[in-house]
């Protein structure tokens, strides 16, 4: 299991694509938040487009208080759509959402590009 990824910048957006056996971890997702509050900062984009597939989820409840609150911290005014492919959002998924919403990231969960970019309003993307 990898916590690898790619973040690419775009005039409208970030785009962060993860490796193909992506296991979301405390720690990955941590590095994956650093990077694109780095290069949000620099780019002065704050629309974040997550995509790829979940290979496994390796976080308790602690966990994802933990990192929505870090989220939160980090990214205030950030929308961040996840768009993991095969991947059914749970109580826990909800959980983080909320965290992290609370403290002033958007933040949605999607099955399908199309409709995550609709929600981030980029409107039409490769």
């Amino acid at each position: 299991m990898s916590t690898d990824f790619k973040l690419t910048p775009h005039a409208d957006h970030l785009h962060v694509e993860l490796a193909a056996d992506y296991e979301i971890r405390a720690s990955g997702v941590t590095e994956l938040f650093l990077a694109v509050s780095d290069v949000g900062a620099r780019q002065g984009q704050r629309r974040v487009l997550v995509e790829g597939t979940v290979a496994r989820r390796e976080m308790g409840a602690m966990d994802s208080f933990g990192i929505g609150s870090l989220a939160g911290s980090m990214l205030t005014g950030y929308s961040i759509a996840c768009c993991f492919y095969g991947y059914q959002p749970d109580q826990q998924t909800q959980f983080f959402k909320d965290v992290a919403q609370n403290r002033g990231v958007r933040i949605q969960f999607f099955g399908e590009r199309d409709a995550a970019v609709r929600w981030l309003g980029l409107g039409s993307h490769p």
